[in-house]
């Protein structure tokens, strides 16, 4: 896991975009704040028959990720990918209600990143970005929707999804 960026050792927001995500938003001169990659260049074997969690997983290991961002909504229904996340550093951004449109996608993308970019890294957060709003959350606010709909407490689905991909319980 790496440290939080402070002032000091200050260098680029580090977002990596999922292959799902529209490949035409990396052609976009970013902020120099900002280094955006695709996570076909990054990591190309990460992009068959991995689960989202073991890819979060491993961008958080990396060490110089500091989010994933993805058109894949169900994700936050994911009680691994989302307890996965709560252990990292890294933040989700997640564009919503845009179907697989590659210019709705970059579109929302492009507006709410001014916003994201402020925000403080180091610790799990979920921007989901939907026409219209903003709505950050976190990965325990998306756990306790989990454990709600299958009627069982928050600490039993972190530790059951734990033990299940062998992080204890």
């Amino acid at each position: 896991m790496s440290a939080p960026r402070n002032v000091a050792i200050q260098r680029a927001m580090h977002l990596v975009l999922d292959q799902n995500f529209p490949f035409q938003v990396t052609g976009i001169p970013w902020p120099r704040d900002l280094q955006i990659t695709p996570l076909a260049r990054l990591a190309s074997h990460l992009i068959r028959d991995y689960d989202d969690w073991q890819v979060l997983d491993e961008l958080a290991h990396r060490g110089d990720v500091d989010g994933f961002i993805t058109n894949d909504a169900d994700m936050l229904n994911l009680p691994t990918e989302m307890v996965v996340l709560r252990d990292t550093h890294l933040i989700l951004v997640v564009t919503d209600h845009v179907g697989h449109d590659p210019l709705r996608a970059t579109g929302l993308l492009m507006v709410h990143l001014p916003t994201i970019l402020k925000q403080p890294v180091g610790k799990p957060n979920i921007y989901i970005l939907r026409p219209g709003q903003l709505t950050p959350t976190s990965p325990d606010v998306q756990i306790n929707k989990i454990a709600s709909r299958q009627g069982v407490p928050p600490p039993h689905v972190i530790a059951q999804e734990r033990r299940r991909i062998g992080r204890g319980g």
